[in-house]
């Protein structure tokens, strides 16, 4: 019994289930629901700028839209959306921990984002994502770099 306990906890706090955790909390805390109070929002917004390293660089490029982001770019465009937006929803498709080593984790993953603006007018676009993961000086893991593109 104590084997099967000790077998869970390792596998429960290994970087694999870690980052697979973290990456589906950052799906919900980029998620906006219609009936989310603007505290909800707020309070998603702080989940999400702590998974996020200070030194982080975002860099997208769709079909129809290219840009740079940093750290505060970034969590403000969260903001933004929160209080622009009627319903936002970011779901995970597939997700592939490709390498962890030396303290840094990279995923690709296919994210589904769905949004509806305070105007009724809805958009869904399917994206793939590759996420760099970094340990910091505590040993909390962090994105420090986000890249999303089409398909």
């Amino acid at each position: 019994m104590i084997a099967i306990v000790c077998g869970f906890l390792v596998w429960w706090y290994g970087d694999t289930q870690l980052l697979t955790r973290k990456t589906n909390e950052l799906a919900r805390s980029l998620s906006l629901e219609a009936g989310d109070r603007k505290v909800t929002r707020i309070s998603k917004n702080k989940n999400l700028s702590a998974l996020l390293a200070r030194d982080l660089s975002c860099s997208i490029k769709l079909d129809d839209y290219q840009s740079h982001y940093n750290y505060s770019q970034l969590v403000e465009a969260h903001l933004h959306i929160g209080l622009t937006y009627g319903f936002c929803s970011v779901q995970i498709s597939e997700l592939n921990i490709i390498s962890i080593a030396n303290e840094t984790a990279n995923i690709l993953a296919d994210f589904i984002i769905s949004t509806r603006n305070n105007d009724e007018s809805e958009n869904s676009k399917n994206v793939s994502v590759n996420l760099v993961w970094s340990k910091d000086e505590i040993g909390n893991w962090q994105i420090r770099k986000i890249k999303l593109r089409s398909p």
